[in-house]
């Protein structure tokens, strides 16, 4: 019971695990994506479905999308990160949220691409 007791499981309680995050970059050049399978999982994508920020940017609510749009653009102006929230519509059109952490590469004193992590926080949400 020492190792649930860590984890914060209580005795007659179930047991959740959080969903592990997934990694992704964009290259700012022409704004492609490279996923880890995670993130195709997270958007109810098949893992070689083809991606384009736009198509995955309308899977985010109108809320999110204007919080990506300014967090995003703050961070590559200032070589700055972000960490956020966004709830998304799946592919199969199950509401779920992400938390998005970001980062930003910088080489030759301008910005080239974007990457970090998504986690599907749905359960956070919903719990």
């Amino acid at each position: 019971m020492g190792w649930a007791r860590e984890l914060h499981i209580l005795p007659g309680e179930p047991a959740v695990l959080a969903p592990m995050p997934a990694a992704w970059e964009c290259d700012l050049s022409d704004d492609s994506l490279r996923w880890t399978p995670g993130v195709f999982e997270i958007f109810g994508l098949a893992p070689d479905a083809p991606v384009r920020r736009d198509d995955i940017v309308a899977m985010y609510s109108v809320e999110s999308q204007a919080e990506l749009a300014r967090l995003r653009s703050e961070a590559i102006a200032t070589s700055g990160s972000f960490t956020f929230d966004a709830e998304i519509r799946r592919a199969d059109g199950e509401i779920r949220w992400m938390r998005v952490t970001a980062d930003v590469e910088v080489r030759d004193g301008r910005a080239v691409y974007l990457y970090g992590l998504k986690q599907d926080i749905t359960h956070l949400k919903r719990g």
